[in-house]
């Protein structure tokens, strides 16, 4: 049975709610959401799929994207870790760069490391910067040092001088390690960052052994539950790079799935945006607990090479994205006398007041039902009902501590949320020099098309899109993910000097090594891509830019990827120096598989839709009778005047006086400023 034979399912879990897509051989697409069950994601996620109403059995694909090792990360409740490292170079970790990034902070405290300076283990051996061996490997003083790991820790992570230049010592030093702890996850520098820079490439693997034990005993869990109900293909779950790997390959790249669970958001904004013609998107995705940005540039996700989480550097190629703690969940609170909102969320259990489980804190989505931009007879993710008067009790108590009548603090919360988000999209745009006025916005999530126009507003961006089914966005985004590997290289060398021969030499086993990856992962060479790139700088700087690379290298190539590192330097920074040298310090290739997209049918036209009902709205301090539309009453073409409102299974749109809204035949809602 092949994928498109049989029907493809992608779930997505949230701090709130699971999300599912499942499309059918037909094109058709089934949409489900069940409440998150903290603890227990696995159970979530085959709530979500039986809610669907598809047998396993009849499933060909499965994409998962998960928040697992992230949580595990943010949350430190990762794996009891060690550290072997080159005898000599303990601190080396614990050390850093010894930069400040808060420098005028006097309060800044820097972010706790994952493992204590006692669980760094040194043994002998020594390979230069060159990558000749200095000093051999002491097999013997790994062997007797597996003994203590096994009764200690969870995890190692094997961090070797120079190690990106010669692998042979860590592959060696975790056979033995693993031979003699067979229940340790250890995981060897050179196979999760083979690059130069110490520090970053120890916190990349330290990292990714923290985080191991956890992501691997989910997906394993899930994968078995999975099996036994029926699924008979390989679990798949998303990357940060935007690509989808198998669970089995998850575990052993387990820092590869750090944003695993938002980014398929973003892959969902290179399809759309292709659809609409439209190549420049920044993506905001507002769930129940979080509000994550995103950008699309020249119709590809923005990914970069390294970032950085919770002050701990990561050498792998990420989508680049700004999360922030505001969502529906987010709770509306008083601190030191001023009104605040978030992070903390009230998450699925309790869940808003107005959910009536239990929960009597106010949150966001008590104030957008408060202020009738939630309907009171609205069912979110169509089954849980909305309680007013639950609402107006837990807003109530703050608004009673700040003097204030519930109305005003309801749209004083949703302003201090609104202020915050603006300032993510301005750190993830305006703060790298990218000018958000020359974007569309792109909203999602269940709670995003709430707050989007409002977001548009203070950016002065023209023109919104709300994208069909908008409250389920990250998950039908995996349906639209290729398999992808991306492998590097260290590689030192002045571009306009070195032997294009060389380069050549060192691109063709890379390429060789990516067609294995995804050969193992049942592509074939009909729908394999691979793409070259570099990492090239400023002779004697410290950071480099990525600049594609041709497939066939020559003098006269190598010539031109100088001249596109000069224009990238210029647009990034303003000024570039085609006098100086240029050097290439890593190699990269991108692997990818190919695999089907989901089609999307197109909307029928129909007559302009009369209102459903009405609401009374509050907008900039005033009530407003609302016309509320049912999103499934609108055709391709069909227009809207706010202030109104566009409610589906899921989510609701806001469109406020002065705004207007049109439906595309892809089913998307367009949002403009009435002219």
């Amino acid at each position: 049975m092949t994928q498109t034979q049989s029907y493809r399912v992608a779930v997505d879990i949230g701090g709130t709610f699971t999300d599912a897509v499942c499309l059918s051989p037909e094109g058709t697409v089934r949409l489900a959401k069940a409440l998150s069950i903290p603890g227990r994601q696995d159970s979530s996620v085959l709530e979500a799929v039986e809610r669907i109403g598809v047998g396993l059995a009849e499933v060909g694909d499965f994409i998962h994207g998960t928040t697992t090792a992230l949580n595990a990360l943010l949350e430190r409740s990762g794996a009891r870790l060690a550290m072997v490292v080159t005898r000599g170079f303990r601190d080396v970790y614990e050390i850093g760069r010894a930069s400040r990034p808060e420098m005028y902070n006097i309060h800044y405290h820097r972010p706790p490391m994952l493992l204590r300076r006692r669980d760094v283990f040194e043994v002998a051996e020594r390979v230069g910067a060159d990558g000749e061996v200095a000093l051999p490997l002491d097999e013997a003083e790994v062997t007797a040092l597996a003994a203590r790991l096994a009764a200690d820790y969870e995890a190692v992570a094997v961090c070797f001088l120079h190690a990106h230049r010669f692998t042979e010592h860590e592959r060696r030093a975790k056979e033995l390690i693993s031979a003699a702890a067979p229940g340790l996850a250890v995981v060897a520098s050179h196979e999760v960052a083979p690059q130069w820079r110490e520090y970053e490439r120890f916190s990349t693997t330290l990292v990714s052994a923290y985080v191991t034990p956890k992501i691997g005993d989910y997906l394993s869990r899930l994968e078995t539950r999975l099996a036994e109900d029926g699924l008979p293909v390989p679990l798949h779950v998303m990357q940060s790079n935007g690509g989808v790997m198998t669970a089995q390959m998850g575990v052993s790249r387990a820092v590869q799935t750090l944003f695993s669970g938002p980014v398929g958001g973003t892959v969902a904004g290179v399809a759309i945006g292709a659809q609409l013609g439209v190549d420049r998107l920044i993506c905001v995705d507002m769930g129940g607990t979080s509000f994550d940005v995103s950008l699309v540039v020249n119709g590809s996700a923005d990914i970069d090479a390294e970032l950085e989480i919770e002050g701990h550097p990561v050498l792998t190629p990420s989508v680049i994205m700004h999360s922030l703690g505001a969502g529906g969940g987010s709770i509306i609170h008083v601190e030191s006398g001023g009104l605040r909102v978030g992070p903390e969320s009230a998450g699925a259990s309790p869940g808003p007041a107005c959910y009536a489980r239990g929960g009597e804190r106010p949150t966001i989505t008590d104030a957008n039902l408060l202020l009738g931009r939630i309907p009171e007879d609205t069912r979110m993710a169509g089954t849980v009902a909305l309680d007013r008067a639950a609402a107006e009790r837990a807003m109530a108590r703050v608004a009673t501590e700040l003097g204030l009548d519930v109305t005003r603090l309801a749209a004083g919360a949703v302003a201090v949320a609104d202020a915050a988000m603006a300032d993510a999209i301005r750190e993830l745009t305006v703060a790298r020099g990218i000018d958000p006025r020359g974007f569309d916005l792109l909203a999602f999530g269940g709670a995003g098309p709430l707050h989007a126009v409002a977001l548009a507003e203070e950016l002065a961006i023209p023109r919104v899109i709300v994208p069909a089914a908008p409250g389920t966005l990250s998950a039908w985004g995996m349906l639209q993910a290729d398999v992808r590997h991306d492998l590097v290289r260290a590689f030192f060398a002045v571009a306009g000097r070195v032997p294009a021969g060389r380069v050549a030499e060192e691109l063709h086993a890379l390429r060789a090594e990516a067609r294995g990856l995804l050969a193992a992962e049942n592509v074939s060479p009909a729908q394999m891509v691979l793409q070259s790139s570099g990492d090239l700088r400023y002779a004697g700087q410290e950071y480099t830019l990525t600049v594609p690379l041709p497939e066939r290298v020559n003098g006269a190539a190598l010539g031109e990827v100088t001249e596109a590192f000069h224009a990238a330097y210029q647009e990034r920074y303003g000024h570039s120096n085609p006098a100086e040298d240029v050097e290439i310090v890593n190699l990269r290739v991108a692997a990818i598989g190919v695999r089907p997209r989901p089609a999307t049918p197109p909307v029928e036209a129909r007559p302009r839709p009369a209102p459903t009902r009405w609401a009374r709205t509050v907008f900039s301090g005033e009530a407003h009778d609302t016309a509320v539309h049912d999103r499934t009453d609108l055709g391709a073409g069909s227009r809207v005047i706010g202030p109104c409102i566009v409610l589906e299974t899921g989510c609701t749109t806001l469109v406020p006086p002065g705004w207007q809204a049109t439906l595309t035949e892809h089913g998307h809602v367009i949002l403009e400023r009435l002219t």
